[in-house]
């Protein structure tokens, strides 16, 4: 990769950072705070785990972006709302696994719920060749950037 395709890769993730925000995840938090009122980085948490159960507090403040001491104080706040677990890891007893609780993934099911319906209003005048490429075009980057 040379020099001009390493900055226009990074204006082209910022763009998408920006728009993501403004387009899904303002309106995702709309429908969460509706069933369950949350700070920015609760609902980020408890929608990471959501998809992605049983993670470490390590793997988890490194997906987010957070201070692992930040963190923790986030994890403890989640859990006195009975949203969040922690477990031990069965293979290294170190480590302590983070998982929505019964409550955090009804919670999230309701979320899901009115959030997919939204989407689905959101996308309603969009040609569906046109989101058929704009679904598999982010399971192309999704895909990419697990491999790197």
């Amino acid at each position: 990769m040379d020099k001009e395709q390493a900055l226009e890769l990074h204006v082209l993730l910022f763009s998408f950072m920006g728009r993501f925000h403004d387009k899904f995840f303002m309106n995702y938090r709309q429908h969460l705070d509706t069933v369950f009122p949350l700070k920015k980085n609760q609902t980020k948490i408890i929608s990471v785990l959501y998809h992605r159960n049983g993670l470490t507090s390590t793997e988890l403040a490194r997906m987010l972006d957070i201070e692992k001491g930040g963190l923790t104080s986030i994890i403890d706040q989640l859990e006195q709302m009975n949203l969040v677990v922690r477990r031990p890891d069965a293979h290294d007893r170190r480590k302590q696994l983070l998982s929505l609780s019964e409550q955090g993934r009804r919670l999230m099911e309701q979320v899901m719920e009115c959030y997919t319906e939204s989407i689905q209003e959101q996308f309603k005048l969009v040609d569906q060749q046109e989101l058929d490429q704009f679904i598999n075009s982010l399971r192309c980057v999704v895909d990419f950037m697990e491999k790197i």
